[in-house]
This record gives C-alpha cells, structure tokens and sequence, in this order.
C-alpha cells in the first residue's frame, strides 16, 4: 500500500482517542471540554497538515516501521521449472512414436495449466488476505468508537449492534480467507515439491504481492483452424469420417435423403416410425451418417470453445482495466478527498471509515479481476498449444458490503 493511502488505515488506529475527546466534551462543561480538546489536539497542531502528518511521524518513529527483509520474488518461470522437474512424467525416451508424443504434449500441458492455476490462486488468496486484514482493523476501529459512543450515552445499545456485527462478520471473513490462502499456498507447494513449515512460510513470503499484467493478445481470424491443427487427432478423426462418407455412392444418399424427408412428413412429437427397408439396412450407410454427423458436432462444439475462449480473454482483460485504471484509481481519490475533509473537520469519522470499507472492496475486486484475466490468458494459450481446457464464468465485482452506522 502506498503511503498515501495508508494513512488513512493508521489514521484509524487514532481516531478513538480524539473521538473520545469530542463526545466526552459534550457532557462537561464548557471550560473543562475546551480544555481537554486543547489537549487532545496540541500535538497535532504542530504538523502542517494536521492528523495525517502525526501519525506518519509516530509512525516513523515506531520500531515496527522498519522495513523487512526483502527477498527475491518467486516469479513464474522459476515455478514452472521447479514444478517441470517434480513432474518429469512428461519426458519421454527418443524413440517414442507419435502417439505417445502427442500423449506427453497433452500431459504436459496439463500439468502447465494447473500450475498455472495453483500459482495465480495462492498470490491472489494471500493478497485478499492483506486486504481483509485492513477490513478487520477498520471494523475494529469503528467498534472500539461505537461502544465509547454508547458507554457516553450518545448512542442506544441498539444503535450499537450494527456495528458489533460487522466487526464479527468481517472476523468470521478472515478465519475464512485464512483457511483459503493457506490451502492455496498447500496446492502450490506440493505441485513444487516443497513440505515443511519453514520452507511454506519462505515460499508464501517469495510470492509477488499481486499478479503481473498479462501480455496483449492479437485476434487471429483463423484461430479456429490454427487450433485444430495443433490436435493430430482431430486432423486424423476428419480424414476417417472423409473416407466413410466418399464410400458411400451419390445414390445411396439420394435414397438416404429421400427416405428421411418421408419420415419426417408430417412428423409431430410422436416417435418416427422406423420401415424395414433396404436404406435403414445399409450398415455401411448408417455408419456413414452417425460418423458424419458426430464429426460435424465435435467441430461445432470445439469452434464454439474457441470461440468462448477468446471472448472470455476479453471480457477480462476489460474487466481488469476497469478495475484497475479507473475504479481502484477513483476509489483512492475519494478516500484521500474524505481524509482531507476530516483532517478540516467538515466529515466525520463514520464517513473516513466508509472509504476505507469502498477503497478496500475496490481492492479486493481488483484482485480477483487480475486473477481471472491472468487464467483466461494462460487457458487461451493452452488452448492454442494443443491443450484442453475447462471454461469458467469470470469474476463478477462484490456489491459494497454494508456501511458503517453514521451519526457521528
């Protein structure tokens, strides 16, 4: 997190001291509650910019401000080499026929595909546990200020639940998203043939904090061919269902043809009823026909995969520009206008924690939308390769949780 923007989480961390300060000053008397403002306000009245430079300073000054250790980021071709050499089963000896190679090609991209996924899941799942981490923290703020507002008598207990709740909920979301990072990082390290508590929490602190950028993709107008002829099977299978069909003399379908179209009239949702002629007993024919029209269906149904392959890479990639050039961008100019108007007074404190809560889910959509852009890419590929892929439905961005109660 930038600077900037964290701010606004350290600023949270203060805020129920001086909230206290402001409601408490209702209940006395006029001397006493300007006093205890004075107080509460005379350190920050020594930095420009008030509440934000403050806490940046204490922050500066705190031991736990150091920075880490920064150690090399596991990207992914380093992943795929050490997984390539867990998973060896692929290599095969020089005299391998064509077959077997076609079957190590398939195997090979396989075991690309899942890694691929086990690596795109356990940097997202950890870099959504950052996140709801800072939920937890605003939750936490907002209910620390709820109960000294009900304590004061400002607030009714009731008044009060919203705020227990969701800080229990956002609670309950980050023992959840503990249990899928930790699985993820799990699914990752077996795929690379690493075990051991050490070695997990090295490999977790090696992942990026967040997914690169997929390359851009060119349409190619002819991918359905291109992707067909990367399968010497489907190219085999077209030649078989070709010599079937040429088998079968002009004749032999003219009558086909015409004994279909004489069963089919007048046909309602009754079951045709089959005559036992010389047509239907041509096995030759029949084999023909049902080989024929499986082929037919196959290719449609591959070109429709295709199809959908390219159109999912799209529809992600724009989701991910979305999110990340223009409602991430936007979500953290409104959270840094709000901190700027509260550092003048002119909004509350309900308000600073309601941008966290937006800015945060911006975040967390962000992510998910790299992710699937990032899957949707390697799949395209994949499939181009000469692989087989499952196709799933993309992302669609969280409705904005509930707001924290207002009234402060």
């Amino acid at each position: 997190m930038k600077p900037l923007f964290r701010a606004t989480s350290v600023a949270l961390a203060g805020l129920a001291g001086l909230t206290l300060a402001a409601a408490q000053a209702e209940t006395l008397s006029t001397a006493q509650a300007l006093e205890r403002w004075r107080a509460a306000n005379q350190a920050v009245g020594e930095f420009p910019r008030g509440h934000i430079d403050l806490l940046r300073w204490e922050q500066a000054q705190s031991p736990a401000s150091a920075s880490p250790t920064v150690m090399d980021l596991l990207a992914w071709p380093e992943v795929w080499r050490s997984i390539q050499r867990q998973r060896a089963e692929w290599v095969l000896p020089p005299a391998a026929n064509a077959l077997e190679r076609r079957q190590a090609q398939r195997q090979w991209l396989t075991l690309q595909q899942q890694a691929q996924r086990a690596w795109a899941n356990a940097i997202t799942q950890q870099a959504l546990l950052r996140v709801q981490a800072e939920r937890v923290h605003a939750a936490r703020t907002a209910l620390s200020l709820g109960e000294r507002m009900v304590a004061l008598g400002h607030w009714s207990a009731a008044r009060g639940i919203p705020v227990q709740l969701t800080s229990v909920q956002e609670a309950a979301a980050e023992l959840a998203l503990q249990a899928q990072a930790q699985a993820a990082l799990e699914a990752l390290a077996d795929l690379m043939g690493v075990s051991g508590t050490e070695a997990l929490a090295t490999l977790s602190k090696r992942l990026p904090q967040q997914l690169p950028q997929p390359s851009t993709v060119t349409a190619l107008p002819d991918a359905e061919a291109l992707a067909m002829q990367q399968r010497p099977e489907m190219r085999w299978q077209s030649k078989v269902v070709a010599r079937e069909v040429q088998a079968i003399s002009d004749g032999q379908w003219r009558t086909w043809a015409q004994a279909r179209d004489a069963l089919l009239q007048g046909q309602s949702n009754d079951p045709p009823q089959w005559p036992m002629g010389t047509v239907l007993g041509d096995h030759a024919l029949n084999k023909a026909i049902v080989s024929q029209a499986a082929w037919e269906r196959e290719q449609r149904a591959f070109a429709s995969t295709v199809r959908q392959a390219w159109q999912q890479l799209e529809r992600t990639r724009s989701l991910d520009v979305l999110m990340h050039e223009q409602r991430l961008p936007l979500q953290k100019q409104a959270e840094q206008e709000t901190l700027l108007r509260y550092n003048g007074m002119l909004q509350s404190t309900w308000e600073l924690i309601d941008a966290a809560h937006a800015r945060l889910s911006a975040q967390a959509d962000a992510l998910q939308a790299r992710q699937a852009h990032w899957l949707a890419h390697a799949d395209w590929h994949t499939l181009m390769a000469g692989g087989d892929i499952e196709l799933a439905s993309p992302p669609v961005p969280a409705n904005e949780r509930g707001s924290a109660a207002k009234g402060h």
